[in-house]
């Protein structure tokens, strides 16, 4: 039976949409893989997927072409096989849409989107907190280094909230808005451990703050307090000369280890004179590093008062009349606090909504220059 003319066009009609649709599943495959994908380094892969994305557009263009000018022939003007086709508007919106589209967002997303997507910046933001818990604190006495302070573990360590007074009850048991003096000695670790950092050993002596241990104002107190020994004569053959026992220092959020903010770059050794008092300033800036959970790293303000004697001297004849002791008082001048966020220029959603943006452009391009936005049939 032979074909009639309906029958004909209906079949190409069936073609056209199987091959547009065909050639458009085949654009979106290849660049999702492309936008899935970072830029690789090779140039030899960009090339590559460069080749295969241009293959794609022509294809795609190829089949829009040929439906544009399928759309396009009408009247007596015959169209392949004889048949008749008259322009149709939302044909010819749909392709300069997808036209549009296929050429410009792979494009944008090469040159724009895909370098924003691995830049890192940094915001700033600024808020005030009710109240705040100290610190952990850890001091390191550097092996090979003869001029520091031997840290020891008797006489027992101590530590005081608000004031030192012996008689304080302990931190652990005191609630939340309490404003007196507590202790909070057996917070200190029982003992000193080797600590390894940067191919370096150090001695390591560690007060580990808890949930108890809060500031409920600004300039509220921690006093710390640590008891070494010191070696003059040790110390003057090997550097020719007797420093002031020193010890390093770090402090860091509560929430995590020595080494972990070490290694996250929330914390940093900072070199102090051991025998005297030390007043520690603190400035709350809680900052989230790339890849890593949010953490404080405070801005650290230093003074020390030095002793104006060394009674702790094992080198003595007389020997040591008693052990020194480094004090450190802790506080927080204000509860301003200053948050730091370390991110990336643009995220995926970033990208899904700029892309949306342009194709919602497109769209609008498509609408007026295919002239449906004229139409009145």
């Amino acid at each position: 039976m032979a074909t009639s003319q309906s029958d004909r066009v209906a079949i190409l009609r069936s073609h056209r949409v199987r091959w547009f649709v065909l050639g458009w599943v085949a654009w979106l495959g290849i660049s999702g893989a492309l936008v899935v994908l970072t830029v690789p380094s090779s140039r030899i892969i960009i090339a590559v997927l460069s080749g295969v994305w241009v293959l794609s557009v022509i294809g795609v263009l190829g089949v829009c072409l040929l439906l544009l000018f399928a759309s396009l022939s009408g009247g007596d003007k015959p169209l392949l096989l004889g048949l008749k086709s008259k322009y149709s508007q939302n044909l010819g919106n749909t392709v300069i849409t997808l036209l549009a589209a296929t050429i410009t967002l792979p494009f944008l997303y090469w040159t724009v989107w895909d370098p924003e997507r691995t830049r890192n910046v940094i915001t700033f933001d600024r808020d005030i907190v009710a109240s705040v818990h100290f610190p952990s604190i850890t001091l390191f006495q550097r092996v090979d280094w003869t001029s520091q302070a031997k840290l020891e573990v008797d006489p027992p360590p101590k530590c005081f909230l608000g004031w030192h007074n012996e008689t304080a009850p302990d931190c652990e048991i005191t609630s939340a808005e309490y404003t007196g003096a507590c202790q909070c000695g057996n917070r200190w670790s029982d003992r000193i451990e080797d600590f390894e950092w940067q191919n370096t050993s150090y001695r390591a002596f560690t007060l580990t703050s808890s949930i108890s241990m809060v500031s409920p104002m600004p300039t509220y107190q921690m006093i710390a307090q640590a008891f070494f020994t010191y070696d003059t004569a040790k110390a003057r053959a090997d550097s020719s000369r007797v420093l002031s026992p020193s010890v390093w220092i770090a402090v860091y959020d509560p929430t995590l280890t020595v080494q972990q903010a070490l290694e996250s770059g929330y914390t940093r050794m900072v070199l102090i004179n051991a025998n005297g008092m030390a007043a520690l300033n603190l400035g709350l800036n809680y900052r989230e590093a790339l890849g890593k959970a949010p953490a404080y790293d405070y801005q650290l303000s230093i003074s020390t008062v030095p002793s104006m004697d060394l009674q702790c001297d094992t080198s003595d004849p007389k020997g040591a009349s008693g052990p020194c002791f480094l004090s450190l008082f802790v506080q927080f001048p204000s509860f301003e606090r200053q948050v730091s966020q370390q991110d990336v220029a643009m995220k995926w959603q970033d990208v899904a909504a700029d892309a949306g943006s342009w194709f919602a452009l497109f769209q609008l391009l498509g609408w007026i220059s295919s002239g449906l936005a004229w139409y009145k049939g």
